[in-house]
């Protein structure tokens, strides 16, 4: 190897070297920096360890303070002497801080497979940051020099903060319990020149004993400095946090408007020492808090916050519907729990607002059982006032306010001015209705005109089946039918008032009268769950209104047929299958047979009778007239059961003159008025059943 190669190969060996010695050299603090390290557990012997658990640094009035929480395991079988260990610290600059152990954990020891914590504090410059200092964990030992041994270092990577991000949770230790925390809600608004600040903070306590919860203060750190938060609820200064059960802790402040909105926290302290002037205050945890205005603009949504938590609100729908010679506004707001804990349904108070100027008193209408509000679920209430029905508004507004003491307070504003058009439930089509007060479906079965002299009376037969597990008097029903001109006539309900079974129906009659001749073609029915004074109706009670209104699709009204098989009067289906009469002298001998089935699944109706009638509707005489009345005791009456029946009928004819031939009708009639079922000419005879098929 000449010269020149022999230089050049010594000098990459030596590079080589230097190398090696710098990595080995480097100091052990800096592997530790990388975060997963910080919290790192450190050997105390084979089975024992001592380990850095939470670490803080909180702005204070002489600078900042600063603690360190290490957990001390004993897996050995002799207690650990905490007395023997103490906690060092100082900056990375050699800048020396006193430690002083917290009170409740001076002169403990650590039993036989069982950890204790050890809580040290400093004060520090208020420029100082984590990634600055290094604490140590030594242990007093005399025969070292300087009687001290370092048996763990901890320090911090460039940046490091152990704040809980957004959205995350930290547990913390309340005398023996572990207690997870994490930031539920926040609004923010804006009044005058501050904002209200208010979070709900949420605990849930995962020991086996309830503990209470100790008298923390609460901060919002900014920019600027910290800002003290109140407890809304001075309930909370006494909460006890229940094994395993969420509790939400609210909390409010005011923050001027100058400080910049980024980078806020939420800083949760305890009161070191007696003396409130010479009171520590301890770092607990630190929740970082995004701020985030709530919109002052009027939308259809809002949010707001009250004493018992967070809430949102949206004006679903508006709704103009007849009534009397005025529309009824009907305005339905969903309530929304934006809590982690069960709220209960607020009591507010509504005004509408219509074209920025115009007042109008609104009545609160709540579904019936409704009392609180389930974690992300939701409650619907209605607002009810009234207007003239030609007034056509341009802007619809919701304002809606709580008494606090003896003062009213807006808190929220919401707009919808475009009216909510009806649903319409098909033809054939159940309409059911989930609210929490009484669950139901509603069907539309049939529609009958009952002719009469002057007027006639349109019904409609509705079907509704009680949907909820328990007995009860059903929802009260009212509306209006219109014509295919826009004429309105006010709907009339008949239904007997029984308690329903579940999974059982009652027939209800919905009723008007229209003039005789009135063109029924498109004519439609709304209704609604009508309300009085009292909230919604359940059994009886005078509607002074109706809400959740839907039209329902009617179907073509059925015409008399000369079949007498399928006669449908409430539950029952009569099958007649029999007739015949003949003249004895000035006695009329008629004898009728037929079979009746009931259906029983309803549990309530109105309507269990027809009318049998011998009729020359060309001489406008009517020779024979009998009720035919099921299950009934209608006095006069021809009583059938359910199965087959026959029955005899003789009357005598006096003053009458008697045709060859007759028409048998049978009717149903409704408050004095006739709708035809079925129609056959017949004449005397002893042996001809003139219903026969």
């Amino acid at each position: 190897m000449n010269p020149r190669s022999f230089s050049r190969v010594h000098k990459l060996v030596f590079v080589l070297i230097a190398l090696i010695v710098f990595v080995t050299a480097m100091p052990e603090s800096h592997a530790a920096t990388t975060t997963a390290n910080v919290f790192k557990k450190v050997s105390l012997s084979k089975a024992s360890y001592v380990q850095l658990t939470d670490a803080n640094l909180v702005p204070s009035a002489s600078g900042s303070t600063a603690s360190f929480t290490f957990t001390f395991y004993n897996g050995d079988s002799t207690p650990i002497n905490l007395v023997d260990y103490w906690a060092r610290l100082k900056s990375k600059g050699g800048s020396k801080y006193t430690l002083t152990l917290l009170d409740a954990d001076k002169k403990k020891k650590v039993l036989p497979k069982a950890t204790t914590t050890l809580t040290f504090y400093s004060e520090v410059s208020s420029k100082m940051t984590l990634d600055q200092l290094v604490v140590n964990i030594i242990k007093f030992d005399f025969a070292v020099s300087g009687y001290e041994r370092s048996i763990a270092q901890y320090s911090f990577p460039k940046g490091f903060s152990n704040h809980v991000k957004a959205g995350g949770y930290k547990s913390i230790l309340i005398g023996n319990s572990n207690v997870n925390v994490r930031i539920d809600q926040i609004n923010a608004t804006k009044k005058d020149k501050n904002y209200v600040f208010n979070v709900s903070l949420v605990a849930r306590n995962n020991g086996k004993f309830g503990v209470a919860l100790p008298q923390y203060s609460y901060y919002v750190q900014t920019p600027s400095g910290l800002y003290k938060l109140a407890l809304r609820n001075k309930t909370d200064e006494t909460l006890t946090l229940e094994p395993t059960v969420l509790n939400s802790v609210r909390l409010t402040g005011n923050i001027p408007t100058s400080v910049a909105t980024s980078g806020w926290k939420l800083v949760v302290t305890q009161g070191i020492g007696a003396a409130e002037t010479t009171k520590t205050e301890l770092p607990i945890v630190i929740l970082e808090a995004p701020f985030k205005l709530t919109t002052t603009t009027t939308t259809a949504k809002a949010s707001f916050t009250n004493d018992d938590g967070t809430y949102e609100v949206e004006l679903k729908n508006v709704q103009r519907l007849p009534l009397n010679n005025q529309d009824q506004v009907v305005a339905e707001l969903v309530i929304r729990n934006k809590e982690s804990v069960n709220l209960p349904l607020p009591d507010l108070t509504g005004l509408f607002s219509i074209d920025e100027n115009i007042k109008l008193a609104t009545k609160l209408i709540k579904n019936n059982g409704d009392l609180g509000i389930a974690p992300g679920g939701s409650s619907v209430v209605s607002y009810v006032g009234s207007i003239p029905y030609a007034y056509q508004w341009k802007k619809f507004n919701l304002k809606l306010s709580e008494k606090e003491n003896d003062t009213t307070i807006e808190v929220a504003e919401v707009t919808k001015s475009n009216v909510t058009p009806i649903s319409v439930i098909a033809e054939g089509a159940t309409y059911l209705q989930q609210s929490n007060g009484v669950p139901f479906a509603a069907e539309v079965t049939d529609v009958r005109t009952y002719t009469g002299t002057k007027n006639d009376t349109f019904v409609v037969f509705v079907d509704v089946t009680n949907k909820q597990n328990r007995s009860s008097a059903l929802p009260v029903w009212s509306g209006y039918f219109q014509t295919a001109d826009g004429s309105i006539f006010d709907a009339k309900v008949q239904k007997p008032n029984v308690l329903i079974n579940p999974t059982k129906k009652e027939q209800m009659m919905v009723w008007t009268e229209l003039p005789e001749g009135i063109d029924k073609t498109g004519i439609k029915l709304v209704l609604g769950e009508a309300y009085n004074e009292n909230g919604l109706i359940q059994g009886t009670g005078e509607p002074t209104g109706y809400l959740r209104a839907v039209q329902l699709s009617l179907p073509n009204e059925k015409e008399a047929t000369s079949s007498f098989k399928q006669l449908e009067v409430g539950p029952y289906t009569i099958e007649m299958n029999y007739y015949n009469a003949f003249m004895d002298g000035h006695i009329l001998d008629a004898d009728i047979g037929g079979k009746v089935k009931k259906n029983n699944d309803y549990a309530s109706y109105s309507q269990s009778q027809l009318t049998l009638e011998l009729e020359r509707k060309d001489l406008n005489q009517i020779l024979l007239s009998k009720t035919i009345s099921f299950e009934g005791n209608v006095e006069g009456s021809i009583k059938w059961k359910i199965g087959e029946n026959y029955s005899e009928i003789k009357e005598e004819i006096k003053d009458l003159a008697v045709w060859d031939n007759y028409t048998l009708n049978v009717y149903e009639t409704f408050n004095g008025n006739k709708k035809l079922l079925a129609s056959v000419p017949t004449q005397w005879s002893m042996v001809t059943n003139w219903i026969a098929e």
